[in-house]
């Protein structure tokens, strides 16, 4: 939890929270500063912002308040990502039974940084692990090819260029063209590799893209270098590609 929470964005959520736990009347001003303790003048100006947001709505009759119509709009967003979390769970951990590979599903927490939210192993004891909870950024591997390769031209270039890409290992890429090059097969094949670039693994990634076109899912694919050679990574690439498909299609999101 972060050490300090904003007054007027906490009093926000109090407010929501306490018309969506109310019945079909809704509350007025008065009520709601009851409920929350937040002084009239707060609420005034809280309620006037929320219903220009379009979060909050005001019957003109009763002049109460009820939740608004833009709160559907991010309900059915939320709806989405969890529908598209669960089903590239589903498909993950299929793949983990079936192949000789561990996988793993980020989520972007920025559109610089992916953290690491569920893992799943093969059957074999000896496998690549990762952490649940992990970030990676833009000069960190497979993940940080996927990223830059969301982002438009002119800002990877000055990414690359405003400070030194640091090296991991010496398999590491550093060179900015050397790297440029790579993210242009990336926005190409739709898939990226790190061969030994953060460590002595190799990996694949590849994104689930939202109905704006924007990663909401990183799917990964990693295992030990002797086994994931240049032939299976990429073909652990092109089952990448295929199964964020099928989970953009089986979420409603087109193929």
């Amino acid at each position: 939890m972060t050490d300090y929470r904003v007054p007027a964005v906490v009093n926000a959520v109090r407010v929501l929270h306490e018309l969506a736990q109310g019945d079909d009347a809704g509350q007025t001003a008065a009520e709601l500063c009851r409920a929350t303790g937040a002084s009239k003048s707060s609420m005034h100006n809280l309620l006037g912002t929320l219903a220009d947001e379009g979060l909050v709505a005001r019957d003109s009759r009763t002049l109460a308040y009820r939740l608004g119509p833009t709160l559907i709009t991010l309900g059915a967003a939320a709806s989405g990502q969890t529908r598209l979390l669960d089903i590239a769970t589903e498909e993950l951990s299929r793949l983990a039974a079936e192949k000789d590979l561990s996988f793993a599903i980020g989520q972007p927490v920025s559109p610089y940084e992916v953290v690491i939210i569920d893992r799943f192993y093969p059957r074999d004891d000896v496998h690549v692990g990762v952490r649940l909870g992990a970030t990676y950024g833009l000069y960190e591997g497979a993940i940080g090819k996927c990223l830059l390769a969301a982002l438009d031209d002119a800002e990877v270039r000055n990414i690359l260029h405003k400070r030194k890409v640091p090296a991991y290992t010496e398999r590491t890429l550093t060179d900015p063209e050397q790297i440029l090059a790579e993210v242009g097969q990336v926005r190409e094949r739709g898939w990226a590799a790190a061969r030994g670039e953060l460590n002595e693994n190799n990996v694949v990634a590849a994104t689930v893209a939202d109905r704006a076109g924007t990663p909401a899912l990183f799917l990964l694919a990693l295992g030990f270098a002797e086994r994931f050679d240049d032939p299976v990574i990429e073909a652990t690439g092109a089952l990448l590609v295929g199964t964020a498909g099928r989970i953009r299609t089986a979420a409603g999101l087109g193929g």
